[in-house]
């Protein structure tokens, strides 16, 4: 599925673009759960606390997102243990195998002047995990051009994002117009047919323009841990612990530290390993 000179590519370039390998079958059952989800279906329920997101209908305009729905959604989860994706992920990690850490489906409305976005690096959220070799696939539903705001890539920047200056990378900011940490010939728009599916590593820098199409622009983000990762305590600057809501969900190590591993909550991903 993968050659070494692929996977060369994605440790020089930071990402990577598949042909197509996801049934549009998976893509439309995903969507179904999505739109299940939005009704206030779950198949599983999730601990009742706001540290996740959830966008449900008559939320705030612009970028919706829901955080966490493997684990509330059957259909949706069908697609984030789909074997392929787990397979790639280890391979471009050159890793033995890769774990579920987080996932995330956002929709961008059309026309929508804000739904950017901001320039980000996803292991800067994840200050509690001791690998920096993380990964995140990304799946639109459907095809992604231009103009619906695909996701955008920073080349080769996971080699140096620890240097760029936190107050310029936030997930939440709408203003994408200038990239000053990064010349314009080095954005990488992941303008992905149908199937396609993006990887890019937990430190590049990446972020989405606004939909200026006249569709929803819908793409399902699956963001995997290394086999070797585990906790770690960190602090905030004010010296206050930093908790993710993954910390409330799983087991305990024989440490009292949450258990990364835990096979409930992220669950081992690839060939013969997902249910």
């Amino acid at each position: 599925m993968i050659a070494p000179a692929d996977v060369a590519f994605f440790q020089t370039h930071g990402w990577f673009v598949t042909r197509p390998i996801v049934p549009v079958t998976l893509l439309d059952r995903a969507m179904a759960g999505l739109v299940d989800h939005w009704a206030g279906h779950r198949d599983w329920d999730l601990p009742a606390t706001s540290g996740y997101a959830d966008w449900m209908p008559g939320g705030a305009p612009g970028t919706r997102n829901n955080e966490y729905l493997s684990l509330q959604n059957s259909d949706v989860r069908a697609l984030a243990v789909f074997p392929p994706i787990g397979d790639f992920a280890a391979a471009l990690l050159q890793d033995s195998f890769v774990r579920l850490f987080d996932d995330q489906m956002v929709c961008k409305p059309p026309v929508s002047s804000v739904s950017a976005v901001g320039w980000h690096v996803d292991s800067d959220y994840w200050a509690t995990c001791s690998a920096d070799e993380m990964i995140t696939a990304w799946i639109p539903l459907d095809d992604c051009p231009i103009e619906l705001g695909p996701l955008v890539v920073v080349d080769a920047s996971h080699h140096g994002s620890s240097q760029i200056q936190s107050r310029n990378l936030s997930f939440h900011k709408q203003d994408m117009a200038h990239a000053t940490f990064a010349p314009a010939d080095a954005l990488v728009p992941m303008a992905l047919k149908r199937g396609q599916v993006s990887f890019h590593h937990g430190r590049a820098v990446h972020g989405s323009y606004p939909n200026t199409g006249h569709r929803p622009r819908v793409a399902f983000a699956i963001h995997m841990q290394s086999s070797r990762n585990h906790y770690r305590p960190a602090l905030r600057p004010d010296g206050t612990p930093i908790r993710l809501f993954n910390d409330c969900l799983c087991a305990r190590d024989a440490n009292g530290l949450p258990d990364y591993s835990d096979n409930r909550v992220f669950p081992r991903l690839g060939s013969g390993v997902a249910a």
